[in-house]
């Protein structure tokens, strides 16, 4: 079983020293073997998220092996403080790559991994975000295969119209800033469809359209007004609808 919490009193610089100098495997393994139970911390730390404990344990740790590799003891800075966030990188590429909704090429996936690799270190030793310049160097990618590797992070991995604005000041989802037909705009079409179709009327039928269906007269009240009997207005009114019809419906078929 794991011991997880205690740490084993070595001197993990002064061994990958002399590790750099022999290249004594037994020694990286103690190495490695003094600093799992950070990767079960980090596997803990992650865990419930839809992975399993021991698959999140085994890439913290095949990170740490890793990082014995990278490591320059020259530099001064602490293993564990060298390690502890290149393994929780590698943790959260493993969850970025079993999330993407959009599946890249295989070589692709790989010259990700290892660019978002170079830039997990790179970051800690500058303080800073590395230019594409300096992750071309560590990642040995050209400039180009890197710019077209980090396009690629950004289609694999859509955000969620659910997924509320950056800014402070915004409090709706994205979906709510997408463009969307004007609900009025189909209303305005219509309008704009019965107009022109009564436009093609004749005076008198124009007359009787308007009387009856704009201002709710009856046909004996439109009869009077105009002086015709209320036999010719109902004539009229029955021409007049055949022809909007008509109209309206060449108007939508166009």
């Amino acid at each position: 079983m794991r011991n997880a919490a205690q740490r084993p009193p070595v001197d993990a610089e002064g061994l990958l020293r002399e590790y750099a100098a022999t290249g004594n495997v037994a020694i990286r393994d103690r190495v490695v073997e003094a600093h799992l139970y950070i990767a079960s911390i980090i596997a803990r730390r992650f865990s419930g998220r839809g992975v399993d404990y021991d698959d999140l344990y085994q890439v913290a740790s095949l990170s740490l092996l890793k990082s014995v590799e990278r490591y320059d003891p020259e530099r001064g800075v602490k293993f564990a403080s060298f390690v502890t966030p290149t393994m929780v990188g590698e943790v959260k590429n493993y969850f970025r790559d079993r999330s993407r909704l959009i599946r890249l090429p295989r070589r692709g996936g790989e010259l990700l991994r290892a660019i978002e690799s170079a830039r997990d270190q790179l970051q800690m030793e500058l303080q800073r975000q590395p230019t594409a310049e300096e992750l071309a160097r560590r990642s040995g990618a050209s400039l180009e295969e890197v710019l077209e590797a980090l396009e690629m992070r950004g289609a694999a991995s859509p955000v969620s119209l659910d997924a509320m604005p950056v800014e402070d000041d915004e409090s709706a989802p994205l979906s709510a800033f997408l463009g969307r037909e004007d609900a009025g705009f189909a209303e305005f079409e219509k309008s704009d469809m019965l107009n022109r179709a009564i436009s093609s009327l004749d005076e008198r039928q124009r007359k009787v359209i308007r009387m009856r269906f704009f201002e709710n007269k009856g046909q004996r009240e439109v009869a009077q007004a105009i002086g015709v009997s209320q036999m010719t207005v109902s004539r009229v009114e029955r021409q007049a609808l055949s022809r909007l019809r008509e109209a309206l419906t060449e108007g939508e078929n166009a």
